[in-house]
């Protein structure tokens, strides 16, 4: 694979290497401020799986985790087994993989570009074979530094693996278009993606869906070989199967509740355009204001959503925690080289274009059936051909300015993307983790900490459901036996509104769902705790404690002891 690639392209490879490790793997146990409630999941599953084979709810190396009632894709977790079995389960057990995986997309990204330029040489003008190596660097350097990678990578949120595993599957596929052997890695990285994240069970089919239809001819000659990678991949599908046969809700987890088909937003449109046209016949009424129509509608608003400009370059995802604060997605000067580059590879260069919008689409349907948009992390394997065609860009906007030396145009925007890169550091390493702590469930090891010493003369402890998802944070803090929880854990298989299961209590712990003071309140006993949130009203016969507070000094939880 490298005996074609010069030493000189190596050598800056393996530098963008060092600094995306740097940017990725260092300081993990401090950035992000805290782990979030899906990573301690991960994590203390993980924990579970390495102490008994088993994740916490007792099932053997389970296809799915079960978590929160949201059903997990598993290699994730599976992959941060061996790292908890290093570095034990904190921080860095848990995020490493993630951060890992993120660095070596980097060396997958580079080689990736290359080999599609390579296979679309035919179609492009001389500038793409001349600036081959350089828009593969460029790539590589742009992912090293992009805002959007970064973040995800440094979280154990899912998507740092699944884009690795859908790089490397579209990287060894047109490998294996000069040499089938490379197919068999193929087949295994479309399935670990598919294991990876919810979203690449629907980007995995359409993919090999385009990828059959474009190079059909290569290989209907090769269909001797391809029944291997076949085989491989069906039984790998095999465990997924076999689980769905059993509990229908391991294929798509919580997608169904938080699918644009679940909100009430377009039953309750038709329902009220159709009672504003009661002059005519119902039936009349309902043929032009019928759900699927405004399904259809609803899907392409939030489908276009995700080019919205706020989204991209000034807001970025409000959903909680993938927001970078003051900033979107990506840099503002990536909107400019991205145009630049999607024209010119438009004009120059259509089937690569081609090839990188159907990219870019097929990774924003996922997010496009759902409520919640703009999403970052749905629509996280964009950010490959995005930075494709900002590389692109650069090469254009650098070779095509005549009048002055080369060096002055690199040097410029690389000045822009220096600043750039500050200002997001700026952003993530000192405004996020002390004005928005919050947003990563920032107290948990303070709060619980603080309850170890009142647990022994406490008659009983609760803490409010809606401070996140407690009972997952105490079996993480306090390391518990996994052997243990099936006697002392009472489950609540109920979904909420936003499809999650809860656990009602843990040992003298109890975690009321939607507490109120006259619901939960009054059943506690004198000597009890209750931790609240701020937002969140006591009534008067209770001491205020403690406060538990952000590092930005605003109340995280208020324990009281009850008199």
């Amino acid at each position: 694979m490298i005996s074609v690639h010069s030493k000189r392209s190596l050598l800056s490879l393996i530098c963008l290497v060092v600094l995306a490790a740097f940017l990725r793997i260092g300081y993990l146990n401090k950035y992000p401020p805290a782990l979030y409630s899906d990573e301690v999941s991960q994590g203390y599953n993980a924990y579970s799986v390495l102490k008994t084979g088993k994740d916490e709810y007792g099932s053997w190396l389970p296809a799915s985790f079960r978590s929160f009632g949201d059903w997990k894709p598993p290699v994730p977790t599976y992959l941060m087994v061996p790292t908890i079995a290093i570095f034990g389960l904190n921080e860095w057990g848990i995020r490493l993989p993630s951060a890992i995986l993120g660095t070596l997309t980097i060396i997958l990204v580079y080689f990736l570009v290359y080999e599609l330029i390579s296979h679309y040489t035919v179609d492009f003008s001389h500038f793409f074979t001349h600036h081959k190596k350089h828009i593969s660097i460029l790539t590589a350097l742009l992912l090293t530094i992009s805002p959007w990678h970064i973040h995800q990578s440094r979280s154990a949120m899912l998507i740092a693996v699944e884009l690795f595993f859908l790089c490397l599957a579209v990287l060894t596929f047109f490998k294996g278009l000069k040499n089938s052997k490379w197919w068999i890695i193929s087949s295994c990285s479309w399935m670990l993606g598919i294991y990876s994240y919810y979203g690449m069970r629907v980007i995995v089919p359409l993919f090999l869906i385009f990828i059959i239809i474009e190079f059909y001819k290569p290989i209907k000659y090769k269909i001797s070989v391809i029944a291997v990678p076949i085989l491989i991949g069906i039984i790998f599908l095999l465990p997924l199967l076999f689980a769905f046969i059993h509990q229908p809700d391991i294929v798509f987890g919580r997608a169904k509740t938080v699918s644009v088909f679940y909100d009430k937003g377009v039953f309750l449109t038709v329902w009220d355009m159709i009672a504003q046209d009661g002059h005519i016949s119902p039936k009349l009424a309902q043929f032009f204001h019928n759900k699927p129509y405004y399904y259809l509608v609803d899907i392409t608003r939030r489908f276009f959503q995700h080019f919205d400009g706020r989204f991209l370059f000034l807001v970025g995802d409000r959903q909680l925690p993938f927001q970078i604060p003051n900033m979107g997605v990506l840099y503002l000067v990536d909107g400019l080289m991205i145009s630049i580059g999607c024209v010119y590879a438009l004009r120059y260069g259509f089937k690569l274009c081609l090839f990188l919008i159907f990219w870019i689409v097929v990774s924003v349907i996922p997010a496009s059936l759902t409520f919640m948009t703009p999403a970052a992390n749905r629509t996280f394997t964009m950010v490959v051909p995005l930075t494709i065609f900002a590389a692109i860009g650069i090469c254009v906007f650098i070779s095509k300015i005549r009048r002055v030396p080369k060096l002055v145009p690199s040097v410029i925007i690389g000045f822009v993307y220096f600043l750039s890169l500050c200002y997001f550091g700026y952003q993530y390493v000192i405004i996020l983790p002390y004005q928005y702590a919050s947003w990563w469930h920032y107290g948990y090891t303070e709060l619980f900490e603080y309850l170890l010493s009142k647990e022994s003369k406490a008659g009983s402890i609760a803490i409010s459901g809606k401070a996140s998802v407690p009972y997952i944070f105490l079996l993480y803090n306090r390391r518990v036996n996994p052997q243990s929880i099936a006697t002392q854990i009472h489950r609540n298989f109920i979904l909420d509104e936003f499809g999650f299961e809860h656990v009602d209590s843990f040992g003298k712990y109890q975690f009321p769902r939607n507490f109120s003071w006259n619901k939960d309140g009054v059943k506690l006993g004198t000597g009890s705790y209750l931790v609240t949130t701020p937002q969140e009203e006591v009534e008067s016969d209770v001491q205020l404690e403690y406060t538990i507070k952000y590092p930005n000094g605003t109340p995280a939880y208020f324990i009281y002891e009850i008199l």
